[in-house]
């Protein structure tokens, strides 16, 4: 009998820890799924403002930086030759664009309050956003410098990229480097949740203000969370 009652709470507790995985198996699926729907709904948020580009892998002429802390930078001359720019041997110098991974790059941006510590990519396509986080507009982007740069990044809720931006509050800082090792601080001053059609914080006139905006999706994917920060 002593058997028979053991052998019972066995096979309950072997039910139970049965239903147990279950539960956990079929709970990791459906994040897993919530996260792959909200990753394309985001993706497609960004719509015709993300810009389907090519891929900028070149083996040739490349010169591998290793003096950076993420480790997979490298030089590639852009192959147009300028005249007006020679060595001092007198051969002709071309210019050397920085990529982080096959992605041309423009600078830095670093938020210690959230740990956002990322390349800026130059061009926001889909491949670039999900490497980093990139330059929407302008076009022909030029960091710290009069006007204002968007740049935007998934919001995974999960921390990465600018998944903690809502964290972000008016006053805290935001240091963008360029590549000349050019560092600026810059004051969040307004935080706004907008649809994705709104384009005023982009198209706003400034002045001779030097700023940034952060765009990312809501943790709902519905709207676009929109931090305005400026050098004082």
């Amino acid at each position: 009998m002593f058997k028979s009652k053991y052998s019972t709470i066995l096979t309950v507790l072997l039910v139970i820890l049965i239903i147990a995985i279950v539960i956990i198996v079929v709970v990791i699926g459906i994040n897993a799924y919530k996260d792959y729907q909200d990753s394309k709904g985001r993706k497609k948020v960004y719509g015709e403002m993300v810009e389907q580009g090519e891929s900028n892998n070149n083996e040739d002429n490349t010169v591998v930086d290793d003096n950076n802390s993420y480790g997979d930078y490298n030089y590639i001359l852009d192959g147009n030759n300028n005249n007006n720019n020679t060595s001092s041997g007198g051969t002709t110098a071309r210019k050397k664009t920085k990529y982080y991974k096959e992605y041309p790059m423009i600078g830095y941006i670093k938020i210690s309050k959230t740990n956002v510590d990322y390349p800026i990519l130059t061009k926001a396509t889909p491949g670039a956003l999900d490497t980093a986080v990139a330059v929407m507009y302008p076009s022909n982007p030029t960091l710290n410098k009069q006007g204002v740069v968007v740049i935007i990044g998934h919001n995974y809720r999960n921390g990465k990229f600018f998944s903690n931006n809502k964290k972000l509050v008016i006053g805290d800082k935001i240091e963008i480097t360029d590549l000349e090792g050019k560092k600026l601080t810059y004051t969040i001053y307004e935080i706004s949740q907008v649809p994705d059609t709104d384009t005023e914080y982009i198209t706003r006139e400034r002045g001779d203000n030097i700023e940034i905006a952060l765009s990312t999706c809501t943790d709902d994917g519905k709207d676009r969370l929109v931090i305005l920060a400026r050098v004082e």
